[in-house]
């Protein structure tokens, strides 16, 4: 396996020792991405592994960090994907953009709102998500809340709406 391909499986499993081995072998492997366009911290993230994604921020990772892949997201987008609201939090306090747009016009909180997860959007209202931030098609977190029957998320971003919707 190449360095490259060692510190992506590395931050897959959760292995911060790994990593930091990488990193101290080649330090611009922090900003390295997988030949399917991810970078080690998305893949850190989207398993929550968090201490393997510290030691990649630490290492001078940018949380902020675009997939070169169709998808175009961040570390953030890909935490909220799986669900990882610990991770979600540490790139959030570490710089990531809560409001973020990857491709199609998707926010972490439109993610987050569709799959239901009501933990992950109250973190990221707390953060200043945009409750009003259109995809591309012109939907709304709350939009895609009420189309996936999620009620307990419809409620919260219902209920902390500033009177426009």
């Amino acid at each position: 396996m190449s360095k490259r391909e060692d510190i992506m499986q590395a931050a897959m499993n959760g292995d911060a020792k790994s990593v930091q081995a990488c990193l101290a072998a080649d330090g611009s492997l922090a900003g390295a991405y997988s030949e399917d366009g991810w970078t080690a911290l998305h893949l850190a993230a989207y398993f929550g592994h968090l201490e393997a994604a510290l030691v990649l921020l630490d290492h001078g990772a940018d949380p902020e960090v675009r997939s070169r892949n169709r998808m175009e997201n961040t570390p953030l987008h890909a935490a909220v994907a799986n669900r990882q609201v610990a991770a979600a939090r540490l790139l959030l306090e570490r710089g990531a953009d809560v409001n973020a747009v990857q491709s199609g016009g998707w926010t972490a909180l439109h993610e987050a709102a569709m799959l239901g997860d009501a933990g992950m959007v109250s973190l990221l209202l707390e953060r200043g998500a945009d409750r009003a931030a259109q995809k591309d098609d012109g939907l709304t977190p709350l939009d895609l809340a009420r189309e996936n029957g999620h009620d307990a998320v419809i409620a919260l971003l219902a209920g902390q709406a500033d009177g426009n919707g």
